[in-house]
């Protein structure tokens, strides 16, 4: 999962809310995100409509969710990471590399330049929602 995922969560979108906390997938993330999406967390509330403590929660609540991994654990998939990259933002190769050391079924993601390329799997929220919609039908 990537930073841009718990801002859509944090501001505006249930879906993604619902996904992150009741979803029934296994989320990782480097352990630098939250405290990225933190260092934000006035502009965060402000735009979101809700107070500092609010948003605190919310934080808390998403972070008891997920698993977060030091760079250790996926560092030495960062060059390998880099190559599938190719010309697109390296800000993502962390994302990528702890999905290879993971051996991860793919990264989720909203950023266009992830989705567009062809070298790992990479869900949308849409995607995730469909599958969570054929559990319940099963």
């Amino acid at each position: 999962m990537d930073a841009n995922i718990v801002i859509a969560a944090l501001l505006r979108d249930a879906g993604t809310r619902r996904l992150l906390v009741l979803g029934g997938h296994e989320i990782h993330a480097p352990e630098y995100l939250l405290g990225e999406v933190e260092a934000h967390v006035e502009d965060l509330s402000e735009r979101a409509g809700l107070t500092r403590a609010a948003l605190e929660e919310a934080l808390r609540i998403i972070r008891g969710h997920l698993t977060e991994h030091s760079a250790a654990e996926y560092g030495a998939e960062l060059k390998r990471a880099g190559r599938l990259l190719k010309d697109r933002d390296m800000t993502d190769a962390p994302y990528v590399a702890l999905a290879l050391a993971l051996r991860a079924d793919g990264i989720w993601s909203q950023d266009r330049g992830l989705v567009s390329q062809e070298s790992f799997r990479v869900y949308r929220t849409a995607d995730l929602m469909r599958v969570g919609e054929g559990r319940k039908q099963d």
